[in-house]
């Protein structure tokens, strides 16, 4: 399980380093692609291909379908960790997610989120206010 809020830079090569708790998690090469509300997703390739595998079976027939898909499969690469534990993003991930320098790195459960760190304390700021209110509107007390 991936948990945590960690700080990091991205070099000038547009490297990031990846926390080394978090690399022993991941033992493998990792897709990054393209999240949601702004940010940039990790994931091992393992749990791309089982993400990928779970839209595709989405009705191909829908125009929502098919540009969920669209944006996620055009917007997503594999990427190897260095023995650094630095991995290469590219420029266009970089622009879809306006990441310049600072990077906010989530833990999300199966995958991590990228986020432009000023971009992260913005997000964080709106939702902080209603996550008691998100927490009771979707509870399932069948899931305790």
């Amino acid at each position: 399980m991936l948990l945590g809020t960690y700080f990091h830079s991205l070099d000038d090569k547009n490297r990031l380093i990846l926390p080394a708790k978090i690399v022993g998690k991941l033992k493998e090469d990792v897709v990054v692609s393209k999240g949601f509300e702004g940010c940039l997703e990790l994931r091992t390739s393992k749990n791309f291909e089982l993400y990928v595998e779970k839209l595709m079976r989405l009705s191909q027939n829908k125009k929502e379908s098919r540009i969920l898909i669209r944006q996620l499969l055009a917007n997503a690469i594999d990427l190897k960790i260095d023995k650094t534990n630095r991995i290469l993003i590219p420029s266009n991930l970089l622009k879809e997610s306006n990441i310049v320098d600072e990077v906010t790195i989530i833990g999300v459960g199966n995958k991590l989120e990228l986020w432009d760190s000023k971009k992260y304390k913005k997000f964080k700021l709106e939702t902080d206010s209603t996550y008691d209110l998100i927490a009771e509107k979707i509870d399932d007390s069948n899931n305790e």
